[in-house]
Protein backbone atom coordinates (compact mmCIF):
# COMPACT_ATOMS: atom_id res chain seq x y z
CA UNK A 1 0.00 0.00 0.00
CA UNK A 2 2.53 2.91 -1.22
CA UNK A 3 -0.50 5.50 -1.38
CA UNK A 4 -3.51 5.98 0.57
CA UNK A 5 -6.32 4.24 -1.88
CA UNK A 6 -7.11 0.90 -1.03
CA UNK A 7 -8.09 -1.97 -3.73
CA UNK A 8 -10.80 -4.37 -3.89
CA UNK A 9 -8.76 -6.69 -1.62
CA UNK A 10 -8.68 -4.47 1.11
CA UNK A 11 -12.17 -3.29 0.75
CA UNK A 12 -13.38 -7.11 1.38
CA UNK A 13 -11.01 -7.53 4.36
CA UNK A 14 -12.22 -4.75 6.07
CA UNK A 15 -16.00 -4.87 5.23
CA UNK A 16 -15.60 -8.78 6.58
CA UNK A 17 -13.89 -7.28 9.66
CA UNK A 18 -16.53 -4.75 10.62
CA UNK A 19 -19.11 -7.69 10.24
CA UNK A 20 -16.95 -9.86 12.56
CA UNK A 21 -13.56 -8.77 13.78
CA UNK A 22 -12.57 -12.58 14.11
CA UNK A 23 -12.83 -13.44 10.92
CA UNK A 24 -10.27 -15.86 9.75
CA UNK A 25 -8.14 -15.71 7.28
CA UNK A 26 -8.24 -18.64 5.65
CA UNK A 27 -12.38 -17.35 5.48
CA UNK A 28 -11.64 -13.98 4.34
CA UNK A 29 -9.02 -15.84 1.55
CA UNK A 30 -11.69 -18.18 0.54
CA UNK A 31 -13.88 -15.11 -0.04
CA UNK A 32 -11.60 -13.22 -1.59
CA UNK A 33 -10.24 -15.89 -4.36
CA UNK A 34 -6.81 -15.54 -2.78
CA UNK A 35 -4.40 -17.25 -0.81
CA UNK A 36 -4.21 -17.04 3.24
CA UNK A 37 -1.00 -15.41 2.66
CA UNK A 38 -2.25 -12.17 0.63
CA UNK A 39 -4.67 -11.48 3.32
CA UNK A 40 -2.06 -11.77 6.03
CA UNK A 41 0.13 -9.36 3.96
CA UNK A 42 -2.76 -7.24 3.25
CA UNK A 43 -3.86 -6.81 6.84
CA UNK A 44 -0.64 -6.04 7.78
CA UNK A 45 -0.01 -3.47 5.20
CA UNK A 46 -3.90 -2.10 6.93
CA UNK A 47 -2.70 -2.15 10.22
CA UNK A 48 0.71 -0.42 9.53
CA UNK A 49 -1.22 2.48 7.46
CA UNK A 50 -3.30 3.18 10.69
CA UNK A 51 -6.19 2.10 8.70
CA UNK A 52 -6.98 -0.84 11.24
CA UNK A 53 -6.31 0.06 14.85
CA UNK A 54 -7.41 -2.34 16.61
CA UNK A 55 -10.88 -4.71 17.26
CA UNK A 56 -13.76 -4.56 19.41
CA UNK A 57 -16.74 -6.02 20.86
CA UNK A 58 -19.91 -4.16 20.99
CA UNK A 59 -22.12 -4.28 24.01
CA UNK A 60 -25.91 -4.11 24.34
CA UNK A 61 -26.22 -1.91 27.55
CA UNK A 62 -29.90 -2.31 27.85
CA UNK A 63 -29.46 -6.49 27.77
CA UNK A 64 -26.81 -5.44 30.85
CA UNK A 65 -29.52 -3.38 32.58
CA UNK A 66 -27.11 -0.31 32.28
CA UNK A 67 -29.18 2.31 30.76
CA UNK A 68 -30.30 4.25 28.26
CA UNK A 69 -27.43 5.68 25.81
CA UNK A 70 -27.84 9.41 25.75
CA UNK A 71 -26.71 11.89 23.28
CA UNK A 72 -26.58 15.54 24.35
CA UNK A 73 -25.96 18.39 22.02
CA UNK A 74 -24.18 21.57 23.59
CA UNK A 75 -24.03 25.14 22.75
CA UNK A 76 -21.67 26.99 24.37
CA UNK A 77 -19.17 30.14 24.27
CA UNK A 78 -16.31 28.43 21.76
CA UNK A 79 -13.58 30.03 23.36
CA UNK A 80 -14.30 27.75 26.70
CA UNK A 81 -14.86 24.73 24.99
CA UNK A 82 -11.65 23.04 26.64
CA UNK A 83 -12.83 23.98 30.26
CA UNK A 84 -17.21 22.48 29.13
CA UNK A 85 -14.98 19.23 27.82
CA UNK A 86 -12.80 19.23 31.16
CA UNK A 87 -16.43 19.56 33.10
CA UNK A 88 -18.77 17.20 31.33
CA UNK A 89 -15.36 14.12 31.73
CA UNK A 90 -16.12 14.68 35.51
CA UNK A 91 -19.59 13.63 34.78
CA UNK A 92 -20.89 9.69 36.06
CA UNK A 93 -22.10 7.51 33.00
CA UNK A 94 -19.94 9.49 30.85
CA UNK A 95 -19.05 7.60 27.14
CA UNK A 96 -17.69 9.97 24.63
CA UNK A 97 -17.07 13.58 24.55
CA UNK A 98 -15.39 15.72 21.46
CA UNK A 99 -16.22 19.31 20.12
CA UNK A 100 -17.86 19.28 17.02
CA UNK A 101 -18.76 21.13 13.77
CA UNK A 102 -22.41 21.51 13.50
CA UNK A 103 -25.14 22.73 14.92
CA UNK A 104 -23.62 22.19 18.57
CA UNK A 105 -19.89 22.65 19.81
CA UNK A 106 -19.24 19.90 21.98
CA UNK A 107 -21.44 17.02 21.78
CA UNK A 108 -21.17 13.81 24.82
CA UNK A 109 -22.76 10.58 25.15
CA UNK A 110 -23.62 8.92 27.97
CA UNK A 111 -25.40 5.98 29.96
CA UNK A 112 -28.07 6.78 31.87
CA UNK A 113 -30.06 4.69 33.87
CA UNK A 114 -33.64 6.79 33.55
CA UNK A 115 -35.43 9.91 32.63
CA UNK A 116 -34.25 11.63 36.23
CA UNK A 117 -30.59 10.92 35.73
CA UNK A 118 -31.12 11.94 31.85
CA UNK A 119 -32.41 15.49 32.97
CA UNK A 120 -29.85 15.79 36.35
CA UNK A 121 -27.51 15.02 33.93
CA UNK A 122 -28.73 17.88 31.58
CA UNK A 123 -29.24 20.20 34.02
CA UNK A 124 -25.55 19.66 35.56
CA UNK A 125 -23.89 20.41 32.26
CA UNK A 126 -26.45 23.45 31.70
CA UNK A 127 -25.45 25.08 34.75
CA UNK A 128 -21.48 25.54 33.58
CA UNK A 129 -21.89 29.30 32.75
CA UNK A 130 -19.80 28.74 29.53
CA UNK A 131 -23.00 26.76 27.97
CA UNK A 132 -25.46 28.26 26.50
CA UNK A 133 -27.77 25.33 25.84
CA UNK A 134 -28.32 21.54 26.11
CA UNK A 135 -30.46 19.47 23.82
CA UNK A 136 -30.89 15.88 24.47
CA UNK A 137 -31.04 13.02 22.23
CA UNK A 138 -31.83 9.20 23.00
CA UNK A 139 -30.99 6.34 21.04
CA UNK A 140 -34.29 4.39 20.74
CA UNK A 141 -32.59 1.68 18.70
CA UNK A 142 -29.51 -0.56 18.89
CA UNK A 143 -26.74 2.08 18.60
CA UNK A 144 -24.42 0.75 15.73
CA UNK A 145 -21.27 2.08 17.85
CA UNK A 146 -18.68 -0.55 15.37
CA UNK A 147 -20.41 1.61 12.11
CA UNK A 148 -20.27 -1.75 9.35
CA UNK A 149 -22.13 0.25 7.68
CA UNK A 150 -18.80 3.14 7.53
CA UNK A 151 -18.45 3.95 3.53
CA UNK A 152 -15.22 4.27 2.35
CA UNK A 153 -13.31 3.80 -1.25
Amino acid sequence: MSDKRMNEIDVKILRMLQKDARTPFKEMADHCNVTTDTIKNRFIALKEKGVIRGSTIVIDPKKMGLGNLVILGIRIVERYSDSVLNMIKKIPGLCVVTKVIGEYEVEAIFLLGDIEQIGTTKEIIEDFPQVKSVDIGIFVDKPLLCPKNFEFD
